[in-house]
């Protein structure tokens, strides 16, 4: 986390971008940041998260959104988000999730256009801490599985109670706990 967050703890700011512009590397002009919420909004044992996203452009032709509704008209940017990172205190990620659209607003694409492009998830590039970019990768080729099925339950969720969502009831719609040791050890 020392690649990502001010050197003083004391100035880290809660819903600051790490890094403040986002970073945007690869052909799919994979995005992510990293910030932390109000410790009464947090995940429980959590410090931060990353959020992960693509470009919009990135979709295949003829492929439409999960949902109805469409980014507000602050939107400062065209993408998808993929699906977000828990980081625990000690820097360990602890947990996986993906987010209502009215959440990063952003666009919400179904599981099965998502699917097709995971393999090609590549933070790495010019942008960005070289090494964090290649973490943020490896841990999108890891857990893949899991994130396509956390995306299938969202789409299932999403789709039978907030259709155009922006429902504030639902933030987190499919959340999954991690522990990379166990994951090497399959």
């Amino acid at each position: 986390m020392r690649r990502v967050l001010p050197d003083d703890p004391s100035d880290i700011r809660q819903w600051d971008h790490y890094p403040d512009r986002d970073v945007v590397n690869g052909p799919l002009k994979s995005r992510w940041f990293y910030h932390c919420h109000p410790p009464e909004e947090r995940q429980n044992g959590e410090h931060g998260h990353f959020h992960l996203f693509v470009d919009r452009a990135a979709m295949p032709a003829g492929s439409a959104p999960l949902v109805t509704g469409s980014p507000g008209e602050c939107a400062a940017v065209n993408v998808v988000h993929i699906a977000a990172l828990s980081i625990a205190p000690s820097g360990l990620p602890t947990a996986w999730f993906t987010v209502n659209r009215w959440v990063t607003d952003e666009w919400l694409y179904p599981a099965t256009v998502l699917s097709t492009l995971l393999p090609k998830v590549d933070f790495r590039g010019s942008k960005g801490d070289r090494e964090v970019n290649r973490w943020l990768t490896a841990m999108v080729a890891l857990y893949q599985p899991l994130i396509i099925g956390l995306l299938e339950r969202r789409d299932v969720i999403l789709t039978r109670s907030d259709t155009k969502g922006e429902s504030r009831r639902l933030e987190i719609p499919s959340s999954a706990t991690i522990n990379l040791a166990d994951q090497f050890a399959e």
